[in-house]
């Protein structure tokens, strides 16, 4: 189920890479919301379960985390991270999401990642969303996620549904995300 989802966000991904950033920055269309979801979510999936890749290179030791230089040459160093966060989320959610983080972390004008992860919950299924209007200044994303009884052990009937509110507000910088949390 988790390779499907994968590979499904992949293709997502892929797709909506190939269209240009917003043309309508005032009223974004549905698909530049869901492009702008996918990009945040793949942001925040950074702090989450799919760290940025480490080159196994530059160890360093701190004591309680070992972390390795960042392989993506996109993140050199921590401004750069940050930039890319504050890109998807509201100035006060970029700075919870880097401030609670100890995954990554600047030596010597590099970027390093520890490379751990939170396990990711098997008994999600693939979420659906749907994209409600609030006002001019905010796009709720209403995300249903289905919750597997148990997949790992055969039994994939569904015995909840969770719904989560991303609302998507308009910024001075932009068309931000106020809130997230992961749907892994």
């Amino acid at each position: 189920m988790k390779i499907l989802r994968s590979l499904l966000l992949t293709a997502i991904l892929a797709v909506s890479a190939a269209f240009p950033a917003f043309a309508s920055p005032e009223a974004p269309t549905d698909q530049e919301v869901i492009q702008a979801f996918q990009e945040a979510n793949t942001v925040y999936e950074w702090f989450e379960h799919h760290p940025l890749k480490t080159d196994g290179k530059g160890e360093k030791d701190t004591g309680y985390m070992i972390y390795y230089t960042v392989a993506d040459k996109n993140y050199p160093n921590m401004m750069a991270l940050k930039t890319r966060v504050n890109e998807c989320f509201t100035e006060a959610l970029a700075g919870f999401i880097i401030s609670d983080s100890r995954m990554y972390r600047e030596f010597d004008g590099k970027l390093y990642v520890a490379p751990s992860a939170k396990a990711l919950d098997p008994r999600k299924g693939t979420s659906t969303i749907n994209i409600v209007r609030e006002s001019p200044t905010r796009i709720n994303l209403e995300v249903s996620t289905p919750i597997m009884e148990d997949p790992v052990h055969g039994k994939t009937n569904v015995v909840e549904t969770r719904k989560t509110i991303f609302p998507y507000v308009k910024t001075l910088k932009g068309w931000r995300f106020s809130y997230f949390e992961s749907l892994e």
